[in-house]
């Protein structure tokens, strides 16, 4: 039931024939959901051509404007992408990788998130991934076609699940939403304090997200800090 529980993200796909392939690399793996962000031509005949046999998969994919909403739910977040930020994110390889995302996926929804073709995931989308995982391709050409790159994810997921060693259950980090709640309090109580006053509001946030996220808060451990947030917030 692991990957039943498991989204590819596909993020501002300028090709509609590369989510046709990657529909098809999906269900070949058998992977079933897949989920389309500003897709510059969708629906699209060339998409369906090249699903071959995974028409389903595209015409059972959602289409939403922000990556936050196709995400909604999730309890991690994966970021497909060679592109680091100034604030360093974890780093897996697909096959390391593979195995703790099928765990968390017992009990949860998660997320593979892939940019489109020419310039990749932005840094807002960047935001929303609590860690990337990088293909270990040969840095004289780095650059993967975007369907293949689902192919190998696609891969590595069902590799892992047919191990004959179990992947561990882990505990579940908490959903996006929840997250972006507590961030956002943290930055009101921050900035109501003057904690910004002399400082980079954006980087200083950002420096907070990443240490929030390696932290892998459950929904208790958020409950409990937007609950100590809010009690010293109104102490003020």
């Amino acid at each position: 039931m692991s990957l039943a529980h498991i989204r590819i993200v596909l993020v501002d796909t300028l090709e509609p024939g590369n989510i046709g392939s990657a529909a098809r690399a999906l269900k070949t793996m058998g992977l079933i959901r897949l989920v389309l962000v500003r897709p510059t031509r969708f629906p699209h005949a060339n998409a369906l051509k090249m699903a071959v046999s995974a028409a389903d998969v595209l015409e059972n994919s959602l289409v939403f404007a922000q990556l936050a909403d196709a995400v909604a739910g999730c309890h991690a977040v994966y970021g497909v992408s060679a592109r680091q930020r100034s604030i360093p994110l974890p780093v897996s390889t697909p096959r390391e990788l593979a195995p703790r995302a099928l765990g968390l996926a017992r009990n949860a929804e998660i997320a593979f998130v892939f940019g489109g073709e020419e310039a990749g995931l932005n840094n807002e989308d960047l935001g929303l991934c609590s860690s990337l995982v990088q293909i270990p391709s040969d840095p004289a050409c780095r650059s993967l076609n975007l369907a293949a790159a689902v192919q190998l994810i696609a891969y590595e997921l069902r590799l892992a699940s047919l191990g004959t060693i179990l992947t561990p259950t882990l505990a579940l980090p908490a959903p996006v939403e929840s997250f972006e709640r507590l961030l956002a309090s943290f930055d009101d109580a921050l900035a109501a304090a003057g904690y910004y006053n002399n400082k980079n509001h954006a980087l200083a946030l950002e420096k907070l997200r990443r240490i929030l996220q390696r932290a892998e808060l459950s929904v208790d451990d958020v409950k409990m800090l937007l609950g100590a947030v809010g009690r010293l917030a109104r102490r003020e």
